[in-house]
């Protein structure tokens, strides 16, 4: 919002630089971004929060600089109420949307420029003048926040206004000249014939003031924000009433309101306003009562602030404190919240709005009188985290049941499991055991969509099994990841052949995984898996310490086990509560290296019989000057190699952190992983 420095001042006699009272503004919440000069005044950009209605009028940035400066507002005298029956009926329909609705008559308006004083000071606020007839109405509502509306009172039905909701359908012409069509949703001022406009958005063209009105109905009304909100939104409009109206507006200012805009029609316009007015307040809203009391305004803040002080404070914004102690005796405040501050609704705002008055900087940035926090790391959702990782590898998330058909998981199920855990009351025989293994649902899925001719699935489910307990009643519930694959390795690309899924695809996903719960350096890689797997296609990995406990297994589905499949499976399950390491063990951060990593390759010649595990454990083994990242990047079969060997290109990359590496040291560690190959393995160094 913009606001005019003089016009401030005009409000509340302060005696400070507009520097001061962009301070203090911002000091109290209200931030001002920029300050500009304008002529001979100021035009300060302000930030007004959402939940500060009152401040979108300078009577309400007035208000806080006058608590801030401790001066008076100018007073102003609104119009007594009269009653006056030549003055059109108001009919509300809806008093839950519309509560309260004034009008008066000014006759004998002429319509012309405004005098400089009024375009400038428009000008000023971000709004350009038309003439002096429609300037009385921005200027009311940048004084009082509170919206207004003039009337062509020759072109309204004699009949009167009525403040109801439209019918589906209706269409009105606004302002702008758009014909809208509007819902029975939407509320509209109209007379007996038609909608003259959406109530608290814009007018419509029917009862348009122009250059030819000689007698203006003023209407000054208070509207529900969730009704303005609603209609503005479908209709795509957002005006400076409708932004007031819904965040809520001043009840009780529509008085101040109809008074000022009486007196500048009169002043600027040249008209006579008719005595007496229309105030249809059909709901009369009581004014809220809150209760402060000084223990918890103490607890809020962080510190005890003297109960005088308090006091000013809530003086200061208007509250007018009433003293009103506890039965036990601890001080307390009886506030009647003005009509104004539709923001303040509870015990809360009221400690809020003595600290912006005595100052943010006051409350203390220390924990001390607060309660002890004890900080405590929450364990990690490994189900989640796989679910994550599984979904970033391209393969997309099944949901099984977890009952299944007797002795259809035996396969997958080590020895030492016992039987299935039976339904009492099965739905079906095919759904009468708890699962032990994930994968039978898994496989099933798999079967039904290369029917339907889907060959390329990435599949994986996460879910529990249930593993009979000696003893107890109930089974253990363990939570597993099962996968499954089959058909094509990627999408067709014209740029690489169609390359099938194989085992070192599915050994890879599961290795991924286990890095990812950081549990891979705790295991060992086996060749072989349980009865299910193809005993040829198949690894598993199990513990290095503790009992020894198998974690995961990948492979080929048993060709015994294929049933309807018409493409190789692949299978993999992975048991997330047999994982090794700290399940609290938290992510460390290390700032990204402001030096070039150092690369270097080694070619090495393997026999078949010997594992890429059994290489890649004797390498770590081997004390690195920096940081190391040992990739395999290259397999060769072929002349000059026998038929069980193969030449495997290793390149490890070393990143310093501090300090750039020698050449020295660089050759060092490089000859130190050749003399690891050579004279530990018994491998062969490829030139």
């Amino acid at each position: 919002m913009y606001a005019s420095f003089n016009w401030l001042k005009e409000l509340c006699p302060f005696d400070e630089k507009v520097e001061r009272v962009a301070e203090l503004l911002t000091s109290r919440g209200l931030t001002v971004d920029g300050v500009q000069a304008a002529g001979d005044d100021y035009q300060l950009e302000i930030d007004i929060p959402a939940n500060r209605p009152d401040c979108l009028g300078h009577l309400g940035l007035a208000r806080e600089l006058a608590a801030g400066f401790d001066v008076p507002l100018v007073p102003f005298a609104c119009q007594e109420y009269e009653a006056s029956s030549s003055i059109p009926a108001i009919r509300i329909d809806t008093p839950e949307l519309c509560n309260r609705f004034t009008a008066s008559i000014v006759r004998g308006v002429k319509t012309a420029p405004s005098p400089a004083w009024v375009v400038r000071r428009l000008e000023v606020c971000g709004i350009r003048s038309i003439n002096n007839v429609v300037d009385v109405s921005n200027l009311v509502m940048l004084e009082c926040g509170n919206p207004i509306h003039f009337y062509d009172l020759d072109q309204l039905h004699p009949g009167g206004l009525i403040v109801r909701l439209a019918t589906d359908g209706e269409i009105v012409t606004t302002l702008d000249g758009q014909e809208r069509t509007l819902d029975n949703e939407m509320l509209v001022i109209a007379d007996a014939e038609h909608a003259l406009g959406l109530a608290g958005v814009m007018g419509g063209q029917d009862s348009e003031v122009s250059d030819a009105t000689s007698n203006v109905l003023i209407e000054s009304a208070w509207f529900s924000p969730n009704s303005i909100r609603r209609t503005a939104r479908k209709v795509g409009l957002h005006t400076d009433a409708s932004h007031r109206f819904e965040r809520g507006t001043d009840r009780e200012g529509v008085r101040r309101a109809q008074t000022m805009a009486c007196k500048w029609l009169v002043e600027l316009c040249g008209g006579n306003a008719e005595s007496g007015w229309r105030d249809e307040d059909v709901a009369p809203v009581e004014a809220t009562t809150l209760r402060l009391r000084s223990a918890r305004c103490e607890r809020l803040l962080g510190y005890r602030s003297e109960l005088s002080e308090t006091e000013a404070a809530l003086e200061a914004i208007g509250l007018a404190p009433k003293r009103s102690d506890d039965a036990d005796g601890q001080t307390a405040w009886a506030i009647t919240v003005p009509s104004w501050r539709v923001d303040l609704e509870r015990e809360a705002d009221l400690v809020e709005e003595v600290a912006r008055h005595l100052g943010y900087d006051r409350i203390p940035t220390s924990m001390s009188g607060l309660p002890t926090i004890q900080l405590q790391r929450a364990s990690r959702d490994l189900a989640e985290q796989a679910r994550d990782r599984l979904t970033a590898l391209g393969l997309q998330e099944a949901f099984g049941y977890a009952m299944i058909a007797e002795d259809e998981d035996s396969p997958f199920v080590e020895t030492a499991v016992s039987g299935a855990t039976s339904l009492n009351h099965p739905i079906v025989e095919t759904m009468s055991v708890l699962r032990r293994s994930i994968l039978p649902g898994l496989i099933r899925a798999a079967e039904r969509n290369q029917r339907r001719g889907n060959l390329d699935l990435a599949l994986y489910e996460v879910g529990k099994v249930f593993h009979p307990r000696k003893e107890a009643p109930f089974p253990l519930e363990a939570v597993r990841v099962g996968i499954v694959r089959s058909g094509a390795r990627r999408q067709p690309h014209w740029g690489e052949s169609n390359a099938q899924t194989d085992l070192y695809d599915m050994m890879g996903i599961v290795e991924d995984l286990l890095s990812e719960f950081g549990a891979l350096e705790g295991l060992k890689r086996r060749q072989g898996a349980l009865d299910g797997f193809h005993p040829g296609m198949s690894a598993h990995w199990h513990r290095c310490s503790d009992n020894g406990a198998t974690v995961a297994w990948a492979g080929a589905l048993h060709p015994n086990l294929h049933g309807e499949l018409t493409e190789r499976l692949w299978i993999a399950e992975i048991d997330l509560s047999r994982l090794p390491g700290d399940d609290d063990q938290l992510a460390r951060y290390s700032p990204i290296p402001r030096l070039g990593a150092v690369e270097r390759d080694l070619a090495v010649v393997v026999p078949d019989d010997r594992g890429w595990g059994e290489i890649q454990t004797a390498l770590d083994a081997i004390t690195p000057p920096v940081s190391v990242e040992m990739t395999v990047v290259d397999r060769y079969r072929g002349k000059p190699l026998a038929e069980n060997e193969a030449a495997i290109t290793l390149r490890f990359r070393l990143q310093p952190s501090e300090e750039s590496l020698t050449e020295a040291v660089i050759e060092d560690y490089r000859t130190r992983l050749i003399a690891c190959l050579t004279d530990d393995l018994g491998l062969q160094i490829r030139g």
